[in-house]
C-alpha cells in the first residue's frame, strides 16, 4: 500500500507544479522582464500584455527609463531552445525608439561634458543572450531644437566561442552611415569600421551649430560631408581614425552679408577621440564679404582636442592683391575672431569698389598688413597700415578747390599752390603714399590716417587726410 500511495502523491505533486508553472507563466515572464532591465539600470517599467512558455516570451509596448532618457519598443521577442539555461537566447527588438542626446541636455543643456564616459570594462562578459536583433529609431535631441528620428537596423552573431561580430545601418533625412564591429575577448574589446558614412550639413546645420560655436553669430550651411573610420576599443583605450571630405560647401553669416560657396575640404583624424587630425586641405570658389569677394581661397588647417582649429597658410585674391593669412588657432568657445592678413600689390584704381565715397582717381599698387576682427556686432579693423609698394609708378587725380575744403592737413607751400590752381583738376605722380588704421598718434574721433606726396605740373604737393569716426562706416564692403 505504501509504494502505491507514495505513486499517487508523486502524481499530484507533478500535477500540481504544472498547474502552477501554467498559471504563473503569465506573471513570470513579467517578473523576468521587469528583474532583467532593473539590473540593467531601468526604472519606470511598463508593458501592454506579456505573452509567456518557457521557450518564447513576448512583450508589448515596453517602456522603461535609464537617468532621464525615456526608451520604447512595440514588441520585444525572447526565443530559447533551451529554456533551463542561463541565457535569454535570441532576441529581437521592433520599432524601439532610442534617444540619442549629443548635447547633454537630458541632464545640463550646456554642459555636454556632464555624461561620464565609462568605456569597456577590464573584466570578462559573458552576453547574457545568442543573437540581437534590433530596428526602429534612434532620435536625435539636442536643447531648443526639434527631435530628428533615424532608422536603424542593427544585427549580432556570435562568432567563435566569446567573440561576436555586428552589423548597423543607420539612415536619416540628410544623414547615412553603415559600418560594422567585432566584440572579441567576451567583451574586452571592439573592432569597429565604419564603410561609408554622409552627412547633410544644410539639413543639420542648426545642430552642429549646437556642438560648434563659430564666429560672428549663426551661419547657414550646405555641403555634404563624407567619411569613413575604423578603431579599437578596449578599458584602457580608444584608438580610431577617420577620413572626412566635404563638397560643395558652403556657408553664410545670418545677420551679416558674408558668404562662401564652392567648398572643398580634405581631412584625416590621427585620433578620432580626442579629435586631432593631421593637416589638412581647404578649397573656396570664393568668399564674398559685402561687396568684396575673395578668390582662389586655398588653406591648410587642422583640428586640436576638438576645442581648437589651427590655420597653419592660408592665401587668397582681393582687389588684384594676394592675401596671405598669418598662422592662427582659434578655440570653439571663442565668440570672435582675430586674423591678420598681408596685403601684396593691392590695385588702388579698384578701391572705388569697396570705399563707398571715393571720388578721387587712383592708380598704382599698395604692400602692407592689418589684423581684422570678426565677431557678433560686426567687422572691425585692426591696428595696421598700407604703403606704396617701392619703385612703383602710381598716380592721383585731385581738384585743388575740393582738397583745401577736405579738411586736410597741408604745409604752407603746398596750401598756396592748390589756392593758386583755383578749380583745375590736379594729375599727381605719386612719391609716397600710405593708409595707417587706429595709428597710436592719430587725432581724438579719428580712426584712420591717409598721407600723400606726389609731383603735379603746378609743384609739389603734400597732405594728410585724417578719417573722423569708424572707417569701417565709410566701407561698402561693411553694409
Amino acid at each position: 500500500m505504501l509504494p502505491f500511495l507514495r505513486s499517487r502523491l508523486l502524481w499530484v505533486t507533478l500535477v500540481s507544479l504544472v498547474l502552477v508553472m501554467l498559471a504563473a507563466r503569465f506573471w513570470a515572464g513579467g517578473y523576468a522582464v521587469r528583474t532583467v532591465l532593473g539590473m540593467a539600470g531601468a526604472s519606470a517599467i511598463q508593458y501592454s500584455r506579456v505573452e509567456a512558455t518557457p521557450w518564447r516570451v513576448v512583450v508589448h509596448d515596453l517602456e522603461f527609463r535609464v537617468r532621464t532618457q525615456d526608451f520604447k519598443s512595440r514588441r520585444v521577442t525572447v526565443e530559447r531552445d533551451t529554456w533551463w539555461m542561463a541565457s535569454l537566447g535570441r532576441i529581437r527588438v521592433e520599432e524601439a525608439q532610442i534617444p540619442v542626446v549629443l548635447d547633454g541636455s537630458d541632464r545640463d543643456p550646456w554642459n555636454w561634458t556632464s555624461y561620464e564616459d565609462t568605456g569597456l570594462g577590464d573584466e570578462p562578459v559573458n552576453l547574457p543572450f545568442q543573437t540581437l536583433d534590433l530596428s526602429g529609431e534612434l532620435i536625435v535631441r539636442m536643447a531648443a531644437l526639434p527631435d530628428r528620428p533615424i532608422a536603424i537596423t542593427l544585427e549580432g552573431r556570435p562568432k567563435g566561442g566569446s567573440s561576436w561580430i555586428g552589423s548597423l545601418v543607420a539612415e536619416g533625412v540628410g544623414f547615412h552611415l553603415a559600418g560594422g564591429g567585432s566584440l572579441l575577448r567576451a567583451g574586452q574589446e571592439l573592432d569597429f569600421q565604419v564603410n561609408s558614412a554622409s552627412l547633410d550639413l544644410g539639413v543639420w546645420s542648426d545642430y552642429i551649430q549646437h556642438l560648434v560655436l563659430l564666429p560672428g553669430g549663426t551661419w547657414r550651411m550646405q555641403g555634404r560631408l563624407s567619411g569613413v573610420a575604423e578603431g579599437k576599443v578596449t578599458a584602457k583605450r580608444f584608438a580610431a581614425t577617420a577620413r572626412v571630405s566635404l563638397r560643395e560647401g558652403g556657408m553664410k553669416l545670418a545677420n551679416r552679408d558674408i558668404a562662401a560657396t564652392g567648398a572643398e575640404a580634405d581631412l584625416e583624424f590621427s585620433d578620432l577621440w580626442k579629435l586631432r587630425t593631421k593637416s589638412g586641405a581647404l578649397r573656396l570658389s570664393e568668399l564674398r564679404v559685402g561687396v568684396l569677394p575673395l578668390r582662389e581661397i586655398t588653406a591648410d588647417f587642422g583640428l586640436w582636442g576638438g576645442e581648437e582649429i589651427r590655420l597653419n597658410t592660408a592665401d587668397f585674391s582681393a582687389l588684384g592683391a594676394r592675401v596671405r593669412v598669418d598662422p592662427l588657432k582659434f578655440r570653439l568657445s571663442q565668440r570672435e575672431l582675430m586674423a591678420t592678413l598681408n596685403v601684396s600689390g593691392l590695385d588702388l584704381a579698384r578701391l572705388p569698389e569697396i570705399v563707398a565715397d571715393l571720388a578721387v582717381p587712383l592708380t598704382g599698387r599698395m604692400d602692407g598688413s592689418f589684423p581684422l576682427r570678426i565677431q557678433d556686432t560686426g567687422i572691425r579693423l585692426e591696428r595696421g597700415q598700407l604703403r606704396l609698394r617701392p619703385g612703383q609708378v602710381a598716380g592721383m587725380q585731385v581738384n585743388a578747390a575740393t582738397l583745401l575744403r577736405s579738411g586736410a592737413v597741408f604745409s604752407e607751400e603746398t596750401q598756396a599752390i592748390l589756392k593758386s590752381a583755383g578749380a583745375r583738376s590736379l594729375p599727381l605722380v605719386l612719391r609716397e603714399f600710405s593708409f595707417d588704421l587706429r595709428p597710436a598718434d592719430i587725432p581724438l574721433g579719428c580712426t584712420a590716417r591717409v598721407s600723400a606726396a606726389g609731383d603735379s605740373e603746378v609743384g609739389p604737393l603734400s597732405f594728410v587726410y585724417h578719417v573722423n569716426g569708424s572707417v569701417e562706416r565709410h566701407l561698402a564692403v561693411f553694409p
